[in-house]
């Protein structure tokens, strides 16, 4: 176990990662990744540039850090309110509703993945890229597990669960994509969640009167 003295400067450590972090988020989201400096985030943050390098080994890893920090987050807030339903579509509505939410207030660090991340093509293949690669995946995952339980519970028909949540996910992605890139939306991300489910869940097929 360690020390107090140990643990006090293991916060600190934490405490100046989180501020770095933070500061980065701000400076990439205004200027772009590439525009940005390590001399600029160490500013931003208020620390020498020994301090950052001692933290980061560059600005790469603070992109990524950045990255992999949002996305577990984010699937943390799912799995808290997907436990907290009982069907397969309140579990899907949920997903929707938490991802929505969860661009609206981080208008920023979207920004940023959206933007910058197609010219990150050799960080997918390098340590860093694999571990957001796989925090992706977990969304992935966790909903075509719902729509195996759906299936195996007579809420969904039968299909393929993990076609569904790709397409899923790439509904949900392109609607955050396009609303992130907007200067200024004039409505909020999450009033768009209720539409999306209904969307998804339903189809667009209208019906076809009986005579």
């Amino acid at each position: 176990m360690m020390d107090q003295r140990s643990q006090r400067k293991q916060r600190e450590v934490e405490a100046r990662r989180d501020e770095i972090l933070c500061a980065a988020e701000r400076l990439f989201s205004k200027h772009g990744f590439f525009k940005t400096s390590m001399v600029e985030i160490a500013g931003a943050a208020q620390f020498a540039m020994g301090t950052v390098y001692r933290i980061f080994k560059s600005k790469e890893e603070i992109y990524i850090s950045l990255m992999e920090a949002k996305s577990e987050e984010l699937f943390q807030l799912l799995e808290e309110q997907m436990a907290q339903a009982d069907t397969a579509l309140e579990k899907i509505r949920a997903v929707i509703q938490v991802k929505l939410a969860f661009a609206d207030r981080n208008r920023d660090f979207f920004r940023i993945y959206v933007s910058e991340w197609s010219g990150f093509e050799w960080t997918v293949k390098s340590a860093f890229g694999n571990r957001i690669w796989k925090c992706y995946l977990s969304q992935i995952t966790l909903v075509a597990d719902v729509v195996r339980e759906g299936i195996r519970r007579g809420e969904l028909q039968r299909v393929d669960p993990e076609a569904v949540s790709l397409a899923f996910h790439g509904m949900l992605n392109s609607t955050m994509y396009v609303w992130v890139l907007q200067s200024n939306p004039s409505e909020s991300l999450e009033s768009k969640g209720k539409i999306l489910g209904n969307l998804f869940l339903n189809g667009i097929e209208k019906p076809i009167k009986k005579k």
